[in-house]
């Protein structure tokens, strides 16, 4: 017997197309799971976060429910993981203890959308499932209709080939981008996360001859594999849940132009044949289609991974990889390029002026400070410390006591010593004032939240 609400859910959506996987290191609770669930969802198990992993890298994989405490990696420190790779999957955490403290950490640390208590009641967990798998299809809807309208909304945008250091420490990074860009030669751009790499990728673009032609991009680590396939090749009515129509793929919405595959070295096993077909022939076929769609694109991709190192671990192909690599380029770190510091300043802070009631003079030592620090985060960190010090601004004098530095003892302790208390002690009354919530506490502080609990970490405050 099932309640009326639950039928009604069952109406809106055939939830046996939508994968459960459950993660426990006790075999017997995972047996249990499926001779309570298997007739009426599709069930998938693991008995390790590892094993888990891999199941979604190859699987779509809707709803993930996993155990508290597991040896290994446990079960938040999982969901921290799942959240970054697999955006779209709802995630519950199963444990034997209800407490607030746990709960708190499941869903600050683990992103969870629902907190199962061991001994769990098959009524009560059913509703759960289904309202997780409504909650699934309602996100996959909206991933595809905003990947959709990104695409869009990037061939209506301007571009521009205005890059900051380009007489400073980019230099020879672009004169090497300039002179490919009048090929159509594949390009791999290699650096860390926040360096630009997808500002390079449209230099690359405007300088050649496509430039009046899309420059459509794509986070190959945004999406779950079968979501990635989509929004690659496209699809045809009927492919599955929910394809009404044939829909054109980021490939076809790029031809005539340029593709930029960000994360490439994160895509599955599988996608990775199909990417592999396309630098070969040119052609590829949308899911559930039989016919050959031949396209003119020229791909550039990009990774702040060390794919050689991918290789010789087989989680990525060799000859996919040669195809990639036909012409490398590295983009230096800014910590690499310390001179590039005061020109990207003065240009975000004319870019967020709108942020200050008026323009702000630098204050001394102010430069000093950021050519010494580290920026882990780079370009991306640093424009956003540039927003956050604009805010929080209450005269025209911008200073180093504006701006979150990461602490670095071995270069002028003296500023590093100063502004680390101060983050650690902003930082410590942010959650404390937040209930432990690093979201809200984040929010508060003008951070982001990746960035906020990097450095709560750092200061042994998570």
């Amino acid at each position: 017997m099932t309640s009326s609400g639950e039928t009604e859910l069952e109406d809106q959506l055939d939830v046996k197309q939508l994968p459960i996987l459950y993660v426990d290191d006790e075999q017997d609770n995972l047996e249990l799971f499926s001779i309570h669930f298997q007739e009426d969802f599709t069930i998938h198990t693991a008995t390790s976060a590892e094993e888990g992993m891999k199941l979604l890298g190859s699987g779509d994989i809707a709803v993930l429910l996993t155990d508290e405490r597991m040896p290994g990696m446990n079960g938040i420190e999982f969901l921290g993981q799942v959240v970054n790779r697999f955006p779209e999957v709802i995630r519950i955490i199963v444990s034997a203890y209800s407490d607030s403290d746990r709960l708190l950490r499941a869903i600050n640390h683990g992103h969870a959308h629902e907190y199962i208590v061991k001994p769990w009641r098959r009524k009560e967990l059913r509703e759960c499932l289904l309202r997780s798998l409504t909650m699934a299809h309602r996100r996959r809807t909206l991933f595809r209709r905003a990947a959709l309208a990104e695409v869009l909304t990037e061939e209506l945008q301007p571009t521009s080939t205005d890059i900051v250091g380009e007489d400073g420490g980019l230099k020879d990074v672009l004169t090497i981008a300039r002179k490919v860009a009048r090929t159509e030669t594949t390009v791999l751009i290699r650096g860390e996360t926040g360096t630009g790499k997808e500002v390079l990728a449209r230099y690359i673009h405007d300088q050649s001859d496509r430039n009046g032609k899309p420059f459509v991009k794509v986070n190959c680590a945004a999406l779950s594999e079968t979501l990635l396939e989509s929004e690659l090749f496209g699809h045809e009515k009927g492919a599955f849940t929910d394809a009404r129509s044939r829909r054109l793929g980021r490939f076809e919405l790029a031809d005539g132009g340029t593709i930029f595959l960000d994360e490439i070295g994160d895509i599955s096993s599988r996608l990775q044949v199909m990417l592999l077909r396309v630098l070969q022939e040119r052609e590829f076929e949308r899911v559930g289609g039989t016919k050959p769609v031949s396209v003119n694109v020229r791909v550039i991709a990009a990774t702040n991974r060390h794919l050689e190192e991918a290789v010789e671990e087989g989680e990525f192909r060799q000859d996919l990889y040669y195809r990639l690599n036909v012409f490398p380029v590295n983009l230096p770190a800014l910590r690499e390029r310390p001179e590039d510091i005061g020109p990207l300043l003065r240009f975000f802070l004319d870019k967020y002026r709108h942020l200050s009631r008026q323009t702000p003079r630098l204050g001394e030592g102010l430069l000093e400070a950021l050519e010494q620090n580290d920026w882990p985060g780079n370009i991306r960190e640093f424009e956003n410390m540039v927003q956050r010090a604009l805010v929080i601004l209450d005269d025209d004098v911008l200073g180093p006591e504006h701006f979150y530095f990461d602490v670095m003892p071995n270069k002028r302790p003296t500023i590093r010593e100063e502004q680390g208390k101060k983050q650690r002690d902003e930082i410590r009354s942010a959650l404390e004032q937040n209930d432990g919530n690093c979201t809200r506490a984040a929010k508060s502080l003008g951070l982001a939240r990746t960035t906020f609990t990097s450095r709560a970490k750092k200061f042994g405050l998570l």
